[in-house]
């Protein structure tokens, strides 16, 4: 694939900013026009044989319902989406980012919104710190994909790195992707500044990203799991640092009722439907035959949980 040019960043800079103004119009709940803010949860930790595992905040994301889910076409799911909260026409979804202390490495699962994506985002790095955890001392981080609020904040304000001394792990598959001039002629309209931010974070990490395989061992007990269709490269992470192995799902399943219990229906915010439901049902199977937990990234706060089968379903089991 072809490269795309160089994108000046006072050109990423308006796009960001335009496309957040949109989304901020889209998502608002109004109260008396008034936009109500929405709070994070408290880091959580499990500890998994030789390492802790703890899911941290990285705010909420308040987006339309459609953006996620058709209603209309898929009538089953509206009773679905009413439980959770989302009769309104919002969606009020948490960002769990999860991080693995095994002493002598801390691996953060993807890098969260930063400061210019969404408001009710960018709260790692506070809640990080809240914890007694510098950036500095992250040793590796590894993207699932490249959407804005999975990458944008491995930068800071000034658009530098924030996890000074890490190493960075991408799918081969994805870099590609939102690397070629593919990316921004595939965006639909208001969502063209995914692939100008997604560009911009590749443009800062170039010298340092290893890119990964599916299948590979990328860091002692860390596997890498093909699931994608939600972007061209996604990867889910499996972690077995003891007897119980937890899979880091990112955005392969992200509704605690719909992605389990009719993980036939398509996500609107995936890229190839087909392919994710795919990719969908095959991690539900996995889970389920190895008992495994799961952490999803837009689960209910923390996001652990488990899966069993119910008949010809799944169904999700918060903790």
């Amino acid at each position: 694939m072809s490269k795309t040019k160089k994108t000046t960043k006072a050109a990423s800079n308006l796009d960001r900013r335009d496309f957040c103004q949109k989304m901020l119009a889209a998502s608002v709940l109004t109260a008396g026009g008034i936009g109500l803010p929405f709070g994070t949860a408290q880091a959580q930790s499990r500890t998994i044989g030789n390492a802790t595992i703890t899911s941290f905040s990285d705010g909420t994301m308040s987006i339309p319902v459609n953006m996620l889910f058709d209603a209309d076409a898929n009538p089953e799911i509206k009773p679905l989406l009413d439980q959770s909260g989302m009769a309104s026409g919002t969606a009020n979804r948490p960002l769990n980012i999860t991080l693995v202390d095994q002493g002598d490495r801390r691996i953060l699962f993807d890098a969260g919104s930063g400061p210019n994506f969404l408001p009710g985002l960018g709260e790692l790095p506070s809640e990080l710190d809240a914890a007694g955890i510098e950036l500095d001392s992250i040793t590796d981080v590894v993207f699932t994909h490249a959407h804005p609020d999975h990458i944008w904040g491995v930068i800071d304000d000034f658009d530098e790195i924030a996890m000074t001394e890490a190493r960075f792990y991408m799918p081969r598959q994805e870099w590609d992707y939102w690397d070629s001039d593919d990316a921004l002629a595939d965006m639909p309209a208001g969502r063209e500044a995914f692939a100008v931010g997604a560009k911009t974070r590749f443009d800062a990490l170039r010298d340092q990203i290893e890119l990964i395989d599916y299948n590979q061992e990328i860091i002692p007990g860390i596997e890498v799991v093909d699931s994608r269709g939600h972007t061209p490269g996604h990867a889910a992470f499996t972690i077995h640092t003891g007897a119980t192995p937890v899979m880091v799902v990112g955005d392969a399943l992200t509704h605690e009722s719909i992605s389990f219990q009719h993980p036939d229906v398509i996500n609107n915010s995936d890229m190839d439907g087909d392919m994710a439901i795919a990719s969908r049902l095959r991690l539900l199977d996995r889970l389920v035959a190895d008992q495994m937990m799961l952490i999803g990234y837009h689960l209910p706060a923390p996001g652990f949980g488990r899966v069993e089968r119910q008949g010809q379903r799944y169904r999700y089991i918060q903790g």
